[in-house]
């Protein structure tokens, strides 16, 4: 009977020593020899290692996923604008896996303060964003961000140009554009979207910025026949880009809810192309004292977000260089390297630091 007991007290001991081993890292010196003494061979589980020693089995320890760092384009008192990365919720909903990486939260552990999104970006689309450090500034940055030229009709062209804010979004959408639209590059899409049951006027500029040929083929959409455009929303629906590039018959590569499957998959298999090619290459706001004239700056607000090397290397490809090289000619902000304003942990003395 003392042996029975004999053997609980040691095995509760050895495991204990052998969990905090395996918590530092430290070789455990304890060996099943120990317990050969006192109870009989087979009453614990044992596994064989590579140098013939029997140990007990320890606890099964999972690394920590590595936190990844948020590119900073602009980063100031009140504010700051990130690079978001493809395939990372904004902020935490109930639908939002637990395992899931959530930009606010990261954001919040980077720079040791509290953010307030001041807008949103689809899930797996990637680019500029805006995050306030106080719910004051947050409203006003989304004022400024709502304005448009288009809907400051008491206002005269210049005031009107002053208050307007301009977001640019660079797409790859499948099919040749010249051989629907011919020499028309800037096709304006005026199509009302349902918005959770509700419809809501929308609109949409399609730049081209260059395309390639679906040469003999007898359709658009010959795997290699695609389109990079600069695509400037006037309203902010859902998926309003993503809609709007569909209702015209070319959707943006890699979406998986508008597109053709087969198709993405192609792109997925012969040129890397894993995510939705949609990313968001500048915000341009007026100045925020035109909404609050004695604590804001008179400044206009212009961020912009290089393409992610992800997007460079499928446009790099041999097969791709003539529209990459086109499309860089027209708009040299696609040049841009990648840009991080790397300072650690900003925290809340970054002005005072700074003087």
């Amino acid at each position: 009977m003392y042996d029975g007991y004999l053997f609980v007290i040691m095995t509760i001991i050895i495991s204990r020593f052998t969990t905090l081993c395996y918590s530092f890292q430290i070789p455990n010196p304890l060996h099943l020899d120990l317990l050969h003494s006192h109870c009989s061979a087979g009453q614990l589980h044992s596994q064989q290692i590579s140098n013939d020693e029997t140990r007990i089995k320890g606890p099964n320890i999972t690394p920590k996923k590595e936190r990844p760092r948020i590119p900073v384009l602009q980063y100031h008192d009140n504010w700051v604008c990130v690079n978001k990365p493809a395939g990372m919720t904004v902020h935490r909903s109930g639908r939002t896996p637990k395992n899931q990486l959530v930009l606010c939260t990261l954001l919040k552990r980077q720079l040791a303060r509290k953010v307030y999104p001041v807008h949103r970006l689809d899930h797996r689309t990637s680019g500029a964003i805006l995050f306030a450090f106080n719910s004051e500034t947050c409203g006003l940055l989304h004022k400024a961000l709502t304005a448009n030229e288009e809907e400051c009709e008491n206002y005269d062209h210049v005031e009107c140009s002053r208050m307007g804010s301009k977001k640019n979004y660079i797409a790859l959408l499948r099919g040749d554009w010249k051989r629907k639209f011919g020499e028309k590059e800037v096709v304006i899409v005026d199509k009302p979207l349902d918005v959770k049951g509700e419809t809501k006027e929308a609109k949409t500029e399609f730049h081209l910025l260059a395309s390639t040929s679906s040469g003999n083929s007898t359709g658009l959409y010959c795997p290699l026949a695609c389109s990079l455009v600069l695509c400037i929303p006037k309203t902010g629906r859902t998926h309003q880009i993503r809609r709007h590039a569909f209702s015209i018959g070319f959707p943006v590569i890699g979406d998986y809810q508008h597109d053709d499957t087969k198709l993405n998959r192609w792109w997925r298999e012969n040129r890397g192309l894993d995510r939705l090619f949609l990313h968001c290459l500048a915000l341009d706001l007026p100045a925020l004292s035109t909404f609050d004239p004695v604590k804001s700056s008179d400044k206009r607000i212009i961020c912009t977000a290089p393409l992610p090397k992800e997007l460079v290397n499928v446009l790099e490809r041999d097969d791709m260089i003539d529209l990459w090289s086109q499309a860089k000619e027209k708009d040299p902000r696609l040049s841009l390297e990648p840009l991080d304003e790397k300072g650690g942990t900003f925290g809340r003395n970054y002005k005072s630091r700074n003087r």
